[in-house]
């Protein structure tokens, strides 16, 4: 056999060869993957078929099956169709509403949404006018859709497009997620969507706003307005998904909604399992109760609802957690979702916790436990907590502590008490008195003012806090820390600090504090210091002050030396990037940040190291700016890792 001379095969034949001897050497399902969007294949002239596989082994090529669900999609009637080995199977392929369904032998198989494969322009047009009116889209990805259906020509690949679009909405997730819930079997993907357009059509796509406020001002207020001109009695169901913060309840466009046509869509919330969703039905029932007296009793029913179970209340709020932790974390690490500014993530976190709220109910079981939560938690929960600490310098006043049922219970008591101080004097008896009553069931293991302190959705950098008058019993408090300035008297000002800020005024005698404790982490309570410096990093990153952020930082990592035998490096990890916080300028931040926790690998001790090496591939992960500058961080971590702990987090973080 004469040899072939590589030099005398054109380069785009030597392309084709190498690009054929490469996929051959992959498998059959990461083949169809490499080549499914078509550019490749068009690129290297590759001829594909497409076999669609049915039940008793039956397979027919996607073309020959499709122009068959086209011509059904036209009226016509199919009797028989070719297989792919040439073979004519007797089959009956019928339109029913938008699907088409193939029936042979014992089977029926559905083809949803290929009324869309129609020749006819108008009878896609009215059959995509029918279709969106089910799904929620946000205006742009509707816009879209109804652009594809309108081609001339329109395509195979056309098709495809407009079912994708379709997929995106919450509809499709929402109704795949209760299927698989009954099987028993949910894993972390099947809390998460397919389709990254999905987290848009459930908030609104973001054009150039840079504040929440802003937001809800302009692209999310134009859904909102979008969704109640186009169905009044179903806008609050779309949009409650949204309702995760007083702040978010549209109260003025909702006036828009005639009483009963809103009576009737709040009465709907009463039967959701969503905190959220029934907080802010209170709220607008507060809106309309002065002039109507049914809103004032649809209140006392929401009331009912809300509060008369708090195991259950809790345990949906677990469900919330959740579904709230792994999205957190989804997005954080996502490579394009995580470009957006915080506060966007969070809203479609929680837009998405609340729907998958409404699928799951409560998780809580016989004993008030949290199995998915704890679940989720051990899965995501380090990300999560990374991820939020990480984006601190944008939005400092959340702490990812607060994502669990009790916090999220008090969040929601906190909301119903704005209402009736909204209300003031004309606040219904009967809300006041079972809002007052369920206090204490609802509030369970948080401090006394947890419910004052900002939602997930509330974190954004606000004024700084004036000092109050010396005259009152806080001011006397700051008069006895200035006198005294110790780790006692800062934790007496957790629940203040956290509820309404610290005063930049206050400031040296926390810092203080914090610097005399270089010299009694030995001998001081480890919890006392720990909650010390946890808040001492909190106070510095909402106040910007790098001063203070600098002290915390010094003597966590000297602590970190002292008390080997017990410190665990993702609280280090944390104080360090909420420390990081503090400065404006975000690449100076980074580069002291990414020091520090070299110097947290180069000092920790071995046994804890591994853990090290995880938490700096999930920083690199979530941080694309901080991701080159922990390369020397994470050599250390993994030079001093014990040989195998460092393989296992290596493999696990691969």
């Amino acid at each position: 056999m004469a040899r072939i001379d590589p030099d005398d095969i054109p380069q785009e034949e030597l392309a084709r060869y190498r690009t054929r001897f490469a996929l051959r050497r992959l498998s059959t399902e990461v083949q169809s993957a490499v080549l499914s969007d078509g550019i490749i294949a068009a690129r290297m002239e590759l001829d594909l078929s497409h076999p669609v596989r049915l039940p008793e082994g039956i397979t027919i090529d996607r073309t020959v099956l499709f122009a068959a669900l086209q011509r059904a999609a036209d009226g016509e009637h199919i009797t028989e169709i070719l297989d792919a080995s040439g073979v004519k199977r007797d089959t009956k392929l019928e339109i029913e509403g938008d699907a088409a369904v193939l029936t042979y032998g014992t089977h029926r198989v559905s083809f949803p949404q290929a009324i869309l494969l129609s020749a006819s322009p108008s009878r896609r047009k009215e059959a995509a006018a029918q279709l969106a009116h089910r799904f929620t889209l946000s205006m742009q990805s509707h816009a879209q859709f109804e652009v594809i259906i309108a081609k001339t020509p329109y395509t195979h690949d056309d098709f495809f497009d407009a079912c994708n679009i379709l997929l995106s909405a919450p509809e499709p997730f929402s109704d795949a997620l209760k299927d698989t819930a009954k099987t028993g079997t949910l894993g972390i993907s099947n809390f998460l969507p397919s389709h990254d357009a999905y987290w848009e059509n459930i908030t609104a796509r973001r054009l150039a706003s840079d504040t929440l406020a802003e937001f809800v001002a302009n692209e999310l207020a134009a859904e909102r307005a979008a969704s109640i001109r186009l169905d009044p009695a179903v806008a609050v169901d779309v949009m409650s998904l949204t309702f995760g913060a007083y702040e978010l309840v549209p109260l003025d466009a909702l006036r828009a909604i005639d009483p009963d046509g809103l009576l009737q869509s709040l009465r709907r919330q009463l039967s959701i399992p969503d905190p959220h969703a029934l907080a802010a039905a209170l709220d607008i029932c507060a809106d309309r109760a002065s002039a109507d007296i049914r809103f004032v009793e649809l209140g006392d029913e929401i009331l009912n609802q809300l509060l008369a179970d708090p195991k259950r209340l809790h345990g949906e709020l677990a469900t919330y957690a959740t579904a709230y932790i792994i999205a957190g974390a989804h997005l954080a690490k996502h490579e394009k979702l995580r470009q957006e500014p915080v506060y966007w993530r969070r809203l479609a976190a929680a837009a998405h916790a609340a729907l998958v709220t409404r699928v799951l109910g409560s998780t809580a079981d016989d004993d008030g436990e949290h199995p998915l939560f704890d679940w989720a938690m051990r899965l995501s929960g380090k990300t999560f907590y990374l991820s939020v600490l990480n984006d601190a310098h944008a939005e400092p006043r959340w702490r990812p502590d607060w994502i669990t049922a009790n916090f999220l219970a008090a969040d929601i008591y906190g909301r119903l008490r704005y209402v009736l101080q909204r209300l003031g004097d004309t606040s219904p008896p009967s809300w006041r008195k079972k809002i007052d009553d369920a206090k204490d069931a609802v509030n369970q293991d948080v401090p006394p003012y947890a419910h004052a302190f900002p939602s997930f959705l509330q974190g954004g950098r606000r004024k700084p806090t004036e000092m109050p008058s010396p005259d009152e019993p806080i001011g006397e408090m700051f008069v006895e820390l200035a006198s005294k300035p110790t780790v006692d008297n800062i934790l007496m000002f957790y629940q203040f600090a956290n509820a309404f800020g610290f005063p930049p005024a206050a400031r040296n005698s926390v810092l203080t504090a914090i610097q005399t404790l270089r010299a009694e982490i030995a001998t001081a309570n480890p919890i006392l210091v720990q909650g010390a410096l946890q808040l001492g990093a909190y106070i510095a990153a909402g106040n910007r002050d790098i001063e203070l952020a600098d002290a915390v930082a010094t003597v966590t990592l000297e602590r970190l030396v002292s008390t080997l035998e017990t410190e665990r490096l993702t609280l280090t990890a944390t104080i360090l990037l909420e420390c990081a916080a503090a400065s404006e300028n975000r690449a100076d931040a980074l580069a002291t940040l990414a020091r520090r926790l070299e110097n947290m690998a180069f000092m920790a001790p071995a046994a804890t190291l591994a853990d090290g090496v995880d938490i700096l591939r999930i920083l690199q992960s979530i941080n694309e700016e901080l991701a080159p500058l922990l390369a020397r961080a994470i050599a250390t971590a993994r030079l001093g890792a014990p040989r195998v702990a460092a393989a296992q987090v290596s493999a696990e973080t691969s």
